[in-house]
C-alpha cells in the first residue's frame, strides 16, 4: 500500500478524534424514564458494573516530514512514516497471577532519507526503515515470580524495550536516542530491534525496589537479511547474549551499564586474507553505561529540567562505530499551561574505527574521524492521543566524510495515538 492510501486510512480516525469527544470512549446518556423534577426514589438494583478487560489495544502513527535545507549530498524534501498496532494482555486480572503478554504489527513506509540527502550514518528519525513492508514485530509472554522481584519473558522481543533504554532521551528523532550508535549496527542484520526482531529468552532479578539485573539471550539475526521485508523470520543462527545491571534513585535519577557479545563469526572491516577475502573474527563484544535524572524539579507537576549522559564502546575491527558518546537535556511542563509540552536539545557523536576507514575506502569514499549530530526539538501536546514535534539537526560531518558539507534538516512530526 503506498503512502497516500495508508493517509486515507488514518484520516477518519484523525477526524472523528477532532470533531467529536475523546475518541472511543462513551458518554453519558439521560435516562428516558425520569423527569427534571421527579423526586428521587428509593434506590433501585443496579447491574454488576463489568470486569476490566484483561486485554488493551494501540494503534499509534507517526509521519516525519522532513527536508534538507542545506550541505548533505542532496538538498530536498523527504519523509518517514510508521504505522503500529498492538494487544496487551494482564493476566492478573484473569486469575493468572503475573503473566503478561503482547503481539504487534508494524508498517514500514520505506524511507532512505538519511543515506539519499544527508549521506550520514546516524539516522535524523528513528521511522526510518527500509523496505516497505509489514512484519510481525513482537510476541511474547512474560511469567513473573516472587511477588514480582523476578520474571522470565519469551518469544519475539524488541531488545531495547528492556535493554539500553534511554528514558530521558526518547524525546528525541535521531535513531541513536533510541539503541546507542555502537550498538544498533552490529550482527548479521542488526540486533533485535526496529525494523526487525527476533526470537529471545529474557530475564530479571530485581534483588530490591531500586535494583534490577537483566540477562538476555537473542537470535544473533533479527529478521532474513537476503528478505528484508518479510512477514516473520527466524534464523537460530549464533547467539547475542546481553547482560544489565540498573540502580534507580527513587524518581530523582538512575544509572544502568551493560555488556554485550555475539557468539558468530564476523569478517573483519579492515583484514584480509592472502586471497582478498576479509578474515574473520570470532565474538564480537561491547559495552555501554547510561546515567540520567532531574537536574531541576518545576512545582509539584513532575515538571523540571531532566538530562542524560551515554555512552559505548564496540569492536571497531568489527563495525563501523568504534565508540559512541550521546548527552542531552530535556525541559516537561515548558510554559504556564502546557504541563505536558516538552523542548530538548541534544549532541550525538559516533567515532568511526580503523575498519570503518578500510571499508570506505574500498567503496570509494572516505570516513574517518566522527559525525556529530546536535538537534533541537519541541514536542507540542495537543491532546492526549495528538502531538506536533517540529525538530532541527545539523549534522557535522556526515559519515564522517569531510568530503560532504555539513547538513541541516528540518523535520516535523505528527504522532497519533488511538488506546482502547
Amino acid at each position: 500500500m503506498v503512502f497516500g492510501e495508508w493517509c486515507w486510512a488514518v484520516a477518519p480516525l484523525m477526524a472523528a478524534a477532532i470533531v467529536g469527544p475523546a475518541y472511543g470512549q462513551s458518554q453519558p446518556v439521560a435516562d428516558p424514564t425520569k423527569t427534571a423534577n421527579q423526586p428521587a426514589g428509593p434506590p433501585q438494583d443496579q447491574p454488576p458494573s463489568a470486569a476490566p478487560s484483561a486485554f488493551t489495544y494501540t494503534i499509534t502513527y507517526d509521519l516525519d516530514l522532513l527536508h534538507n535545507l542545506t550541505g548533505g549530498r542532496s538538498q530536498g524534501p523527504g519523509h518517514a512514516d510508521l504505522l503500529k498496532a498492538s494487544a496487551g494482555y494482564d493476566g492478573n486480572l484473569q486469575g493468572h497471577d503475573g503473566l503478561t503478554g503482547i503481539v504487534s504489527l508494524e508498517h514500514t513506509f520505506g524511507s532512505t532519507f538519511t543515506a539519499d540527502r544527508v549521506g550520514g550514518f546516524q539516522a535524523v528519525t528513528a521511522a526510518e526503515a527500509q523496505p516497505t513492508a509489514t512484519r510481525l514485530y513482537e510476541a511474547w509472554l512474560q511469567q513473573d515470580f516472587l511477588g514480582g522481584a523476578a520474571g522470565l519473558k519469551a518469544g519475539l522481543i524488541d531488545l531495547n524495550t528492556t535493554f539500553d533504554v534511554q528514558e530521558t532521551a526518547a524525546l528525541f528523532l535521531n535513531a541513536v536516542d533510541g539503541t546507542g550508535a555502537e550498538l544498533a549496527d552490529t550482527g548479521p542484520n542488526g540486533p533485535s530491534i526496529y525494523p526487525a526482531t527476533s526470537l529471545a529468552v529474557n530475564g530479571f532479578w530485581r534483588p530490591d525496589e531500586n535494583s534490577t539485573l537483566q540477562l538476555g539471550v537473542f537470535d544473533a539475526t533479527a529478521g532474513d537479511p537476503r528478505h528484508r521485508g518479510a512477514f516473520v523470520a527466524v534464523k537460530l543462527d549464533g547467539a547475542l547474549v546481553i547482560a544489565q545491571a540498573e540502580r534507580r534513585f527513587g524518581d530523582a535519577a538512575r544509572i544502568e551499564a551493560g555488556a554485550w557479545a555475539y557468539s558468530n563469526r564476523f569478517p573483519a572491516l579492515d583484514q584480509f586474507r592472502p586471497d582478498g577475502a576479509p578474515r574473520e573474527i570470532r565474538g564480537d563484544t561491547g559495552l555501554y553505561g547510561l546515567v540520567e535524572g532531574r537536574l531541576m524539579a518545576r512545582g509539584d507537576q513532575g515538571g523540571g529540567l531532566s538530562g542524560w549522559l551515554r555512552a559505548g564502546l564496540a569492536n571497531g575491527d568489527i563495525n563501523p562505530v568504534r565508540d559512541y558518546l550521546g548527552t542531552g537535556l530535556v525541559l516537561s511542563g515548558t510554559f504556564p499551561g502546557r504541563d505536558k509540552d516538552e523542548a530538548g536539545l541534544g549532541v550525538n557523536s559516533s567515532g568511526f574505527g580503523r575498519g570503518a576507514e578500510v571499508a570506505a575506502l574500498a567503496q570509494g569514499r572516505v570516513s574517518h574521524g566522527r559525525e556529530t549530530v546536535l538537534e533541537a526539538t519541541y514536542r507540542y501536546a495537543l491532546k492526549d492521543w495528538l502531538s506536533l514535534q517540529p525538530d532541527l539537526e545539523y549534522v557535522a560531518r556526515p559519515y564522517g566524510d569531510p568530503r560532504t558539507p555539513n547538513a541541516l534538516v528540518a523535520a516535523l512530526r505528527l504522532a497519533l495515538t488511538w488506546s482502547k
